[in-house]
């Protein structure tokens, strides 16, 4: 779903378009979605929400609501990647303790978040992996240490804007 509208001042804070967003995905049936990154342009954010199951984050399982900041109506929603992937997995199989998958971080990654994380790969399959955010000389990171093998799956740069958090 699409809609397009000229949106006036904006009134909703960010805490709010969050709240309206898993308020409406949880109306729809898109149970247990986090908040995860947004991008705000013209008075609309667009928050990506993806799924969490026994608190790991499904980033293949991902949602996109766009929020009018004027007024919280939903303008829009996709929901492929949910869709194409959700399934009740199981997490049981984790070969690499979070202790082990630190061994393998840059030891200049100062660390303010960890956790189990599923996540996409360009081959359209998904690797549990163990997601460390952290910081190095004043730029936000996203490492994923892979929980079978202990091997970097992947790296992320968080980019923070006045219009969102996005990764690159």
């Amino acid at each position: 779903m699409n809609y397009n509208r000229d949106v006036g001042e904006e009134v909703l804070s960010q805490e709010e378009a969050n709240r309206i967003g898993k308020e409406y995905l949880d109306s729809k049936g898109f149970s247990n979605m986090k908040e995860t990154y947004y991008l705000k342009q013209e008075g609309i954010v667009t928050i990506n929400y993806a799924y969490e199951q026994e608190d790991v984050i499904v980033y293949s399982d991902l949602i996109k609501v766009k929020i009018a900041l004027d007024n919280g109506e939903i303008l829009g929603i996709e929901t492929s990647g949910y869709l194409n992937s959700h399934e009740k997995r199981d997490f049981k199989n984790v070969e690499i303790s979070k202790s082990k998958a630190k061994q393998s971080l840059n030891n200049n990654l100062e660390i303010t978040g960890e956790r189990l994380a599923m996540i996409p790969t360009k081959w359209k399959t998904e690797v549990l992996c163990w997601e460390f955010k952290g910081r190095v000389e004043e730029r936000d990171f996203l490492v994923y240490i892979n929980a079978q093998t202990g091997k970097e799956q992947d790296i992320l740069m968080i980019i923070n804007t006045p219009d969102g958090t996005l990764t690159k």
